[in-house]
């Protein structure tokens, strides 16, 4: 994504680190063994920017009624969340090793469709040893020397958002309780967690002022992400500009009166997101005109994440995502979890919002899943990226053996292909040449 498409070029690999990629081969690597892969592209590796990865263990999306304002209810799909919770709870199963189990599920499945980097929200009870276990297990060396060669130590890494929620006082002690508890574990080695965690003020009726000021405050002392839901439903709206509707009946049972006296509205929590170090808005699907002006003033420190597949799957209204590009505003790209999602091939978002924004263009949109998302998080220099110097952690996509001349034939050929890959799967499926 930072030059043009290299048509049989050369990339030098050694212990999962780019040394060189080219067009040609300088003569010091000639007498390297090459591996010869043909048939597909090579792409920066994919960097998902929303995700629940512990919801990866339902098998299909959860059903969304229809509300009032003609849009799907995100209130009656709440309620289905919350039930399947409850299940859990009541049938005294084993809750942590359910969730590592879906962990597990989520990373592999990320993974296997040439996802590099996830931005996880995380609830209790969670840990990153689930992460460490689940991405180290993914790839099992061959004794191929090539493959060795290529493979990084860490084939995924996650950047975990602590979830924060104080609909009332107990529940405020215990979410901070289990945030400083997971910060105080992270340590200074190269592992699949990237530090600092991140924090997730959860969404406007779930997390009051008060707590997205404290977040905003840790965070900017460490420089770690704050990520947020925000703006994404009309009925969320509704709640928060106008204290009614079925969000307000929903949540009535759990919140105590500190908590309502506390909740903003939307431009209040966008102006504490615009004081953090870095943030990203999640969904964002009814940023008003002027709301979309902020950001833009802000746009070196805020993003909006956008995830097409959940996005119709709730019936919303267009995404902002052509006034956001307008206004400079950069609209990554995510799958949010399994209850809204099939999958969670970040590949799939790509080609779905290529499918509902084309005039913004192919090119736009795979930025938006590596290189842009890469520089604002921070991590271009070993993902995100395909450069002297980076991790080789890379994604291929089979092309088909359709015939490319251009690269508005290479941008179509991308978009008819039914898959990506992490690099290393496909060098593992095809038969290696030496010479």
């Amino acid at each position: 994504m930072e030059s043009p498409a290299i048509r049989g070029g050369f990339m030098v690999i050694e212990a999962g680190r780019i040394l060189h990629v080219a067009a040609h081969l300088p003569e010091r690597f000639c007498g390297m063994p090459k591996v010869r892969l043909s048939g597909g592209a090579i792409l920066p590796g994919l960097i998902n920017a929303h995700c629940h990865l512990e919801l990866s263990d339902i098998d299909q999306p959860l059903p969304v009624p229809q509300s009032d304002n003609g849009t799907g209810s995100m209130v009656g799909w709440l309620d289905k969340l919350m039930a399947r919770r409850r299940d859990l709870v009541d049938s005294k199963s084993h809750v942590e090793r359910i969730k590592q189990d879906a962990i597990e599920l989520g990373i592999r499945q990320a993974w296997e469709s040439g996802t590099r980097f996830v931005v996880d929200n995380v609830t209790a009870p969670w840990s990153a040893q689930w992460c460490e276990q689940s991405a180290r297990g993914l790839c099992k060396d061959p004794s191929s020397e090539a493959y060795r060669a290529l493979v990084p130590e860490i084939p995924i890494h996650i950047q975990p958002c602590i979830e924060l929620v104080d609909v009332n006082q107990k529940r405020c002690e215990q979410t901070w309780e289990f945030a400083k508890k997971l910060c105080e574990q992270q340590t200074t080695t190269d592992r699949v967690c990237r530090q600092p965690f991140g924090l997730a003020p959860h969404a406007p009726y779930t997390a009051s002022k008060r707590m997205v000021q404290q977040a905003v405050r840790s965070q900017s002392a460490s420089h770690g992400l704050l990520s947020m839901h925000l703006a994404e439903s009309l009925e969320e709206l509704e709640y928060v500009e106008k204290s009614k509707g079925p969000f307000k009946f929903w949540i009535s049972p759990w919140v105590d009166n500190e908590h309502v006296s506390n909740i903003g509205k939307i431009d209040e929590y966008l102006r504490l997101l615009l004081e953090a170090h870095r943030s990203l808005i999640a969904h964002g699907n009814y940023l008003s005109d002027y709301q979309i002006d902020w950001i833009g003033e802000h746009r070196d420190k805020v993003a909006v994440v956008y995830c097409p597949r959940t996005h119709s799957h709730f019936r919303h209204k267009e995404h902002p995502a052509r006034r956001l590009e307008g206004r400079g505003v950069s609209v990554f790209l995510g799958t949010d979890s399994k209850c809204s999602n099939p999958d969670l091939s970040l590949f799939e978002e790509w080609k779905t919002a290529c499918r509902m924004f084309p005039d913004l263009g192919a090119r736009y949109w795979m930025e938006q899943c590596t290189t842009s998302p890469a520089k604002f998080l921070e991590i271009d220099q070993w993902v995100g990226t395909i450069r002297q110097g980076s991790k080789s952690l890379l994604t291929w996509v089979p092309l088909g053996g359709q015939e490319i001349a251009d690269e508005d034939q290479l941008w179509q050929a991308m978009l008819d292909s039914h898959q990506a890959m992490p690099l290393e799967v496909q060098v593992s499926l095809m038969e290696m040449t030496f010479r």
